[in-house]
C-alpha cells in the first residue's frame, strides 16, 4: 500500500486584497479560509490520511488573535486528517513570533508545526510503509545557503520512505517573479535520498523532476494570462495528491481546489464584432460568476464601436464577472467623419463640437485626448436622445 498524501503550500491566510473594491475584497479574503475545507475535501477524496503544506500558511507574521484562531478552528474541524504546517519565507519562524503564539493557543490533535529542521516520523495509516519526514523550516524571509542542504545527511530508519518538505526556489529553474530566494538544488531529491520532495514558494504547479513538485496555490491571487484563451485555470487553484509506492515509485495527479479564477486579458480592439468576441469569451464561460478579469484593451474604435464597448464591456461583462478591473485607457476613439456630421447639434453647441473634433485630430494639441473623450459624451448623448 502506498504512502498518500496531499502536497499544497502558499495558502497565505489572512491575506488583503487592497487594490480590490472593498465588497470584492472582503469575499476574495474570505476565500482564503474557505479553501482549507476543500483541501480537506480533495485529501479524503484522494484517500489521503495527512496534508503536507510547504510553507507560506499564513500571509505574515503580524496577523490578529481571531484570524488565527479561525485557521486552528477550521483545520481541527478535519479531526479526522493530519495537517503538517511548515514556517515559509512569509510566515518564518521567529523567537516570539507568529508561531510561538500559535503554540501558546495550543495547537489541535490533528494539527504538527514543524518548527526545526530534524527528522520526524510520520504516523502510518494501517498498512501503509514507514516514512519520516525531513522538513525544512525557514527561520528569516531570506536564509543564506539551501535550507534543504541538511537532509542529504539526515538519520531516518533504515528502509523507511524519505519525504522532505521545504520553501525555497530550485536554483537555476526560471523562479517566479526573475528572483531565486532561498534557492533549492535542483537534485536535492537524488542527492538526499528522497522518495518525494514537497515545495512551496510558486504559486503555480510546477514538476521539477519526478520526485520533486511545487503544487501552486490552493487558491489563486494573481494576475495571468491565459494562454490558451479557454478559461483554463492559471498560475494555482490546484493541489497535488501524491502516492508513493517506494523510492523511485511516485505518482502525483493535480485536483483542482480553487474557486476564483483570475485572468489578464491585453486585447487589441479595432472593430465592432472583436469587442463581441471579447465580452462572449468570458460571458460563455459556465463560471464567469467566479472570474476576476483585468482587462487593459489597446486600439482605436469609431465613436460607434466605442459605445459597443461601454455595452457590452463596461455593462454587460462588467455586470456578470466577480469584478472587472478595467483600464481603458489605451483605447483610441477616432470618430469616423459620417459620425461627426451626425452629431445633430445647433447653434454654439455645433460650433463647439467642431472645435472639439478639430483640437482631437490636431496630433500637437496636448489637449487631443480631453477632445476625443468630449465627443464620445456628445455621441453618447445623441444616441440616448434618438
Amino acid at each position: 500500500m502506498p504512502v498518500r498524501l496531499l502536497h499544497s503550500s502558499d495558502l497565505q491566510l489572512g491575506r488583503g486584497f487592497a487594490f480590490a473594491p472593498p465588497e470584492t475584497a472582503a469575499v476574495l479574503a474570505a476565500e482564503r479560509f474557505d479553501v482549507l475545507a476543500r483541501l480537506a475535501q480533495a485529501a479524503r477524496a484522494a484517500g489521503a490520511p495527512r496534508l503536507l503544506i510547504a510553507g507560506d500558511v499564513f500571509d505574515s507574521t503580524q496577523l490578529s488573535d481571531h484570524t488565527l484562531d479561525r485557521v486552528l478552528a477550521r483545520m481541527a474541524a478535519a479531526a479526522d486528517l493530519v495537517w503538517h504546517l511548515l514556517p515559509g519565507n512569509h510566515d518564518p519562524h521567529q523567537p516570539g513570533g507568529l508561531w510561538e503564539r500559535l503554540g501558546r493557543k495550543g495547537w489541535p490533535p490533528n494539527v504538527r508545526a514543524h518548527l526545526d529542521a530534524e527528522a520526524v516520523p510520520l504516523d502510518p495509516a494501517p498498512g501503509e510503509p514507514q516514512a519520516v519526514l525531513l522538513p525544512a523550516p525557514l527561520g528569516h524571509r531570506r536564509v543564506p545557503g539551501d535550507p534543504t542542504s541538511w537532509m542529504d545527511q539526515a538519520a531516518t530508519p533504515e528502509g523507511a520512505l524519505r519525504i522532505g518538505l521545504a520553501h525555497g526556489a530550485v536554483a537555476g529553474f526560471g523562479a517566479e517573479e526573475g528572483a531565486e530566494v532561498n534557492p533549492i538544488a535542483p537534485d536535492r531529491a537524488a542527492r538526499a535520498g528522497l522518495a518525494y520532495l514537497a515545495l512551496g514558494d510558486w504559486h503555480r504547479t510546477i514538476r521539477v523532476g519526478a520526485e520533486t513538485w511545487y503544487c501552486g496555490t490552493p487558491e489563486p491571487e494573481r494576475f495571468r494570462i491565459d494562454p490558451d484563451g479557454d478559461g483554463t485555470r492559471c498560475g494555482g487553484g490546484f493541489a497535488l495528491a501524491v502516492a508513493i509506492d517506494g523510492p523511485g515509485a511516485v505518482r502525483v495527479e493535480r485536483v483542482p481546489t480553487g474557486r476564483f479564477i483570475w485572468h489578464l486579458a491585453e486585447p487589441v480592439l479595432a472593430e465592432t464584432a472583436e469587442i463581441d468576441a471579447l465580452a462572449d469569451r468570458f460571458l460563455t464561460m459556465p463560471d464567469a460568476a467566479d472570474i476576476v478579469l483585468r482587462l487593459a484593451p489597446r486600439g482605436a474604435l469609431t465613436l460607434a464601436g466605442r459605445e459597443r464597448f461601454r455595452d457590452r464591456i463596461e455593462e454587460t461583462l462588467a455586470a456578470r464577472l466577480r469584478w472587472l478591473d478595467l483600464d481603458a485607457s489605451g483605447i483610441e476613439v477616432r470618430p469616423e467623419d459620417a459620425e461627426l456630421a451626425a452629431i445633430d447639434l445647433e447653434g454654439a453647441v455645433r460650433s463647439a463640437a467642431d472645435r472639439l473634433a478639430a483640437l482631437a485630430r490636431d496630433p500637437a494639441s496636448p489637449q487631443a485626448a480631453t477632445a476625443w473623450r468630449a465627443l464620445v459624451e456628445l455621441w453618447l448623448m445623441r444616441e440616448l436622445a434618438r
